[in-house]
């Protein structure tokens, strides 16, 4: 497993941290999401979701997540739409 010193304390990052830092880092400047429910639409906080996300994902499930969001960030396209379609499998 990887890992790295970060500002030149003692705690070392492993992969996994930097992935999770790095999906707190891409969604935390998106505004709500809308995630269609059983009673309608249903707004999630970015923060909220991102939380749940990286709650319910194993490590290899957020390894492949970060993978994906760079493959759309490289084509200079919008991570949202991923996102609402994993909110609308961890919501049902």
């Amino acid at each position: 497993m990887q890992a790295l010193i970060r500002n030149n304390s003692d705690k070392l990052m492993t992969l996994y941290d930097l992935d999770k830092d790095y999906v707190r880092n891409t969604l935390k400047w998106e505004s709500d999401f809308k995630v269609p429910a059983k009673g309608g639409a249903m707004r999630i906080k970015s923060t909220e979701l991102i939380e749940r996300l990286i709650e319910d994902q194993s490590k290899d499930e957020i390894r492949k997540l970060v993978t994906m969001m760079k493959a759309i960030k490289k084509r200079d396209a919008s991570v949202r739409t991923l996102i609402e379609t994993i909110a609308i499998g961890l919501i049902k």
